[in-house]
């Protein structure tokens, strides 16, 4: 394996770095998700960290090929979805109903292990972090889980891959960790990013505090073996083009949403 530490001020900067490092360094090694004829992935252990996550800009032109429109939808869909109250589908087990109503009866269809109406509640572990950072902001114990040794095991692509989140206040910002076995790194995480860090601002909102680091650990942070042709042209790209050539601001992004 290599282990890799990747730092930067700004997303687009962890970004790019990590899909260079990957690249030129990952180890090579087959996966479920490509076809007999592709090569194999590339795959590093890696801690992306980013120092300032409001820093401007903060999109990367090339880390969403599925394009804005999608990228939106997939951050706000986060962000929409931690103002739930409860979980309304006993047999849905996205990301934000593991955090805002954890339970064990992901994909039981019958309500009798339910409440009458069908529903339960669960376990919001997000107002737990909350309430835990409020009585100690110091506490190692801010922390909610995605991950259910229950019905998991053996899910493969079902399963999630986020595991966990980990807040901590330290200097009178909230820093939040993260934890993924397994994330794409072309077509994924630059997305994943940015709507894991909807959380963290969401926290930070309850808790009136500034937002410190962002630091995003994967087990096997890859770059499929299918799309090795267009990671060649997109790093060809990259090494011609100047940083403002290559990033979008959030103020951009709002123009494109008017369009």
């Amino acid at each position: 394996m290599e282990y890799k530490l990747i730092e930067g001020q700004t997303f687009p900067e962890v970004w790019e770095k990590a899909l260079k490092i990957c690249w030129e360094s990952g180890v090579e090694i087959r996966t479920d998700y490509e076809d007999e004829t592709d090569p194999p992935s590339k795959d590093i252990t890696a801690m992306l960290v980013v120092k300032e996550p409001e820093r401007e800009p903060k999109y990367h032109r090339a880390g969403f090929p599925m394009g804005i429109g999608d990228l939106l939808d997939y951050v706000n869909g986060i962000k929409d979805g931690l103002m739930k109250t409860n979980q309304s589908d006993p047999v849905e087990d996205s990301y934000t109903n593991r955090l805002i109503s954890y339970q064990d009866s992901y994909g039981e269809k019958s309500a009798e292990s339910n409440s009458p109406d069908g529903t339960k509640e669960g376990v919001n572990q997000i107002e737990y972090v909350i309430e835990e950072l409020k009585r100690a902001g110091y506490s190692k114990k801010a922390q909610a889980t995605l991950w259910n040794p229950k019905i998991d095991p053996g899910r493969n692509k079902l399963s999630p891959d986020l595991i966990r989140l980990w807040f901590r206040i330290v200097d009178d910002k909230l820093n939040m960790n993260l934890y993924m076995c397994s994330n794409d790194l072309f077509k994924a995480n630059f997305s994943n990013m940015l709507g894991f860090f909807t959380i963290q601002q969401y926290v930070a909102d309850k808790l009136a505090i500034p937002i410190g680091s962002y630091c995003h650990i994967v087990d096997s942070l890859h770059i499929n073996g299918a799309y090795y042709e267009e990671v060649k042209t997109t790093l060809k790209q990259l090494e011609s083009r100047d940083w403002d050539e290559k990033t979008w601001s959030s103020e951009d992004i709002n123009k494109f949403q008017q369009i």
